[in-house]
């Protein structure tokens, strides 16, 4: 009861935000702005109770003033996994971004591969879409994800929303606070996943 009650609130507060603005990731087709970053998430799902936890360090380097690389160094608690990463940003004008985003999963052995492009747009608006799994599936299930948002950025905030499409599809929705350029806290819904996510991030 109270897990349903929990959901309905949730769902109710991020579909405002969908409302609000346009129709989730945040700036996805762009890499961390930091360094360094070290990454706290805590993820509740709804269908089965459960918590989970992928943390992560990661190290951002400036390779030509349109191109930055990032590797990042992440632990999946709940299969116990080492999972380390490389994403690629392409920019241009400062207004269009495109990430290349290389996963490995060392305890299943499998690769995977995603794309995320970001456009800014004027009055603070911004539009992103993002491809995942895009090599994998279960079976002859393909579990490749495409999702299709909008949002708004503030200089305290960026909350956006949109849509999930191909597997497991649903609506998504982001909010971030920014309490300073070295701390922020995010949360997130993810109705194809049926979850909520809050993310604690610090920026070195």
């Amino acid at each position: 009861m109270k897990s349903t009650i929990l959901k309905k609130t949730l769902l109710f507060i991020f579909s405002l935000f969908a409302v609000a603005t346009l129709h989730s990731q945040i700036l996805d087709g762009t890499v961390q702005s930091a360094r360094f970053r070290v990454s706290l998430p805590a993820t509740f799902n709804f269908d089965d109770g459960s918590v989970n936890s992928s943390p992560y360090v990661s190290y951002k380097q400036d390779i030509l003033p349109f191109i930055k690389g990032a590797v990042f160094a992440q632990y999946n608690i709940k299969q116990e996994a080492f999972v380390p990463q490389l994403w690629v940003e392409f920019s241009a004008a400062k207004k269009y971004y495109l990430l290349s985003r290389s996963i490995y999963n060392t305890r299943t052995g499998k690769y995977s591969h995603g794309l995320a492009a970001t456009i800014k747009l004027p009055r603070n608006l911004s539009i992103d879409a993002t491809w995942d799994n895009m090599f994998q599936q279960v079976g002859t299930q393909k579990i490749d994800r495409f999702q299709m948002v909008g949002g708004y950025i503030n200089r305290r905030f960026i909350a956006n929303a949109g849509y999930s499409m191909l597997y497991k599809k649903g609506i998504v929705a982001n909010l971030r606070l920014i309490f300073c350029p070295a701390y922020f806290l995010q949360m997130k819904y993810d109705g194809g996943q049926n979850s909520f996510t809050l993310t604690s991030y610090i920026n070195l």
